[in-house]
């Protein structure tokens, strides 16, 4: 399920992972306080510093960084008001809430292992970010097919409002693995995407533990992106 707050971000594991991972990148703030609160409504002036911190932050999780779990769970949380709105407007009448919540964080992952360099490098990448997700979403709902598009149901405004409010969810990692799950990948390919997505184990900890050349493991792994990528060539 999506983050309903801003306090999700904070976990002891996030925050420590947010100080390792800062330590390895000056351009990073010194506290994922910082971070958050950059990256946070009231710092829109601070634009090319915003623009530095995510795209610092994709890159290390394109790359299968240890804190990659937590990159995930910070810019979920950073992206939870238009992904919560994307929610509460794009909806099929037979999807449950968990499924509608489970296609926008799988577009919105997919977004960002999408990025390449060039777009990491836009000013504009912010905004950017939240319109490819909202694209990939259409395109995974079915949207943009015209025999489909009477299905879009748009939800009055109390309802978005309602949307937002805390619910009883599952835990944003456990969201994340059984999204992977569900995808259409071999079974090696899903033990990478979990083993770094969601358990934070680096490639060459998921080559030993499989017993596999680390190289294996690293193609597995690129190749997976790549094909992930190939799913929208126009938004690459």
């Amino acid at each position: 399920m999506l983050p309903t707050k801003h306090a999700d971000a904070y976990t002891p594991a996030s925050t420590s992972d947010y100080l390792s991972l800062a330590a390895r990148e000056p351009g990073l703030p010194p506290t994922l306080a910082d971070f958050m609160t950059l990256l946070g409504p009231g710092a829109k002036e601070r634009q090319a510093a915003r623009q530095a911190a995510l795209s610092a932050c994709i890159r290390h999780l394109q790359t299968g960084a240890p804190e990659a779990p937590s990159i995930q769970l910070w810019l979920l949380v950073t992206y939870a008001p238009a992904l919560q709105a994307m929610a509460g407007r794009y909806h099929l009448p037979a999807q449950s809430r968990e499924e509608v919540h489970s296609s926008i964080v799988m577009a919105f992952l997919e977004t960002l292992l999408n990025l390449s360099e060039k777009r990491l490098a836009d000013a504009y990448l912010e905004q950017e970010i939240a319109n490819d997700a909202r694209r990939r979403l259409a395109y995974h709902e079915g949207l943009w097919q015209s025999n489909r598009a009477e299905r879009v149901t748009a939800t009055p405004d109390e309802a978005l409002m309602a949307d937002s409010l805390p619910d009883d969810r599952a835990d944003a990692y456990q969201a994340l693995q059984d999204l992977i799950l569900d995808m259409p990948i071999t079974d090696a390919e899903r033990s990478v995407l979990v083993g770094l997505y969601v358990y934070g184990y680096t490639l060459h900890e998921l080559a030993a533990a499989a017993d596999e050349d680390y190289f294996t493991v690293q193609k597995r792994h690129k190749r997976l992106l790549k094909r992930l990528r190939e799913r929208n060539p126009e938004e690459s």
